[in-house]
C-alpha cells in the first residue's frame, strides 16, 4: 500500500528521525483506539549527530562526550510534524509531551513512550496489534513483550525495533522505540523510498 503511494508522486518527503521512532509505534495502537489519546508522554534519547557538525562548536567548552542534554522542552521543532502526521493517520487531536535528550554516544535514537491503556486492552493486545500493522513492513521488527532493547541493537541497519513493557500499573505500559538517526531515521528511507519510487527491491542497498 505505502509502496504504491510512494511511486504517485516525484517530490517525496522523508519523516525526521525522532518522528519515525515515534509514529511507527503510536500511529497503529491510536487507529485501533486502544490507547488513551490525551496522555502520551514521549522520552526520547539521540545520539549527537543527531544535533548537526554544529554541536562540536556549541560544546566546545564543554564536555559532550560525557553529559546528557535535555533540549527543545515542549516546543522542540519536530511536534509539528508528529502533530500532523497523527493528524493525517488517525483523524483525531492527540494530547502529547514530546521531550528530546542530546545523548553522550555518536548515533541511534531510544525513543521510550509512556502510555495509558483504553478498557479493555492489554499489553498482549497492543503488542498483537502492532505485530498485525507492521507484518508486510520489512524494517519494523515487533519483539517479544518486555524485551530491553538498546540503541546497539539498531545500529547501521534500516530497522525500527518495538517492544512492548508492563509496569506496575495494569492500565499504563511503556513502549520502546529504537532507530539507528542516520539511516531509518535519515539517509535510509530516502533509499527505500527511492527503491519503492523506480521499482527496486525495497531492501536493495539497505541489507
Amino acid at each position: 500500500m505505502i509502496g504504491k503511494k510512494v511511486k504517485n508522486f516525484n517530490i517525496i518527503g522523508c519523516p525526521g528521525c525522532y518522528p519515525t521512532s515515534i509514529l511507527l509505534p503510536l500511529i497503529p495502537l491510536i487507529k485501533m483506539n486502544q490507547i488513551d489519546t490525551k496522555s502520551i508522554i514521549i522520552d526520547s534519547k539521540s545520539g549527537y549527530s543527531g544535533a548537526g557538525k554544529s554541536v562540536h562548536k556549541k560544546y566546545k567548552n564543554k564536555n559532550l562526550y560525557d553529559s546528557l542534554k535535555a533540549y527543545g522542552v515542549g516546543f522542540h521543532r519536530h511536534n509539528s510534524e508528529i502533530e500532523q502526521e497523527f493528524s493525517v493517520n488517525t483523524k483525531k487531536k492527540i494530547r502529547f509531551i514530546f521531550t528530546p535528550h542530546l545523548s553522550p554516544m555518536f548515533k541511534g535514537i531510544l525513543s521510550t513512550i509512556y502510555i495509558d491503556l483504553k478498557s479493555g486492552s492489554s499489553l498482549k493486545n497492543i503488542q498483537r496489534s502492532l505485530k498485525k500493522f507492521h507484518k508486510n513492513n520489512r524494517f519494523v521488527k515487533v519483539l517479544k513483550n518486555n524485551s530491553m532493547i538498546s540503541t546497539n541493537d539498531v545500529i547501521n541497519t534500516n530497522n525500527c525495533i518495538i517492544s512492548v513493557c508492563k509496569t506496575r500499573y495494569k492500565n499504563k505500559i511503556v513502549i520502546l522505540s529504537a532507530i539507528d538517526n542516520l539511516i531509518k531515521g535519515g539517509a535510509g528511507q530516502a533509499v527505500q523510498n527511492m527503491n519503492l519510487k523506480f521499482g527496486f527491491n525495497e531492501a536493495e542497498g539497505l541489507r
